[in-house]
């Protein structure tokens, strides 16, 4: 896994809604993102959900601190054939300290 997004690439890409997003983290942490473009799956229930991930265009998956993203990343391409990750770089605590 070689695809990282910066959070400066990453916060214009969501503000102008070019870009799916998997939010890996319970629903309780924050910022908790929504829209369409945002499928909210916590990493322990991510086994049950496999079906309703895009495999078809560029999805980023993002975590807290980019720890869980990694490792979801590496689980979803090892077990189950997705190419199409990237993972935010630092994760989404660096958003709330610019935001």
């Amino acid at each position: 896994m070689d695809k990282e997004l910066s959070l400066d690439q990453f916060v214009e890409k969501y503000e102008r809604g070019d870009i799916r997003i998997l939010d890996v983290r319970e629903t309780w942490e924050t910022p908790f993102i929504r829209g369409e473009n945002v499928i909210n799956i916590p990493m322990n229930q991510l086994p049950q959900a496999i079906d309703i991930i895009p495999r078809t265009e560029d999805l980023v998956v993002i975590c807290q601190h980019a720890v869980r993203s990694k490792r979801v990343i590496e689980y979803l391409e090892s077990q189950h054939g997705f190419d199409n990750l990237i993972n935010l770089t630092g994760g989404v605590h660096l958003w709330i300290g610019n935001s």
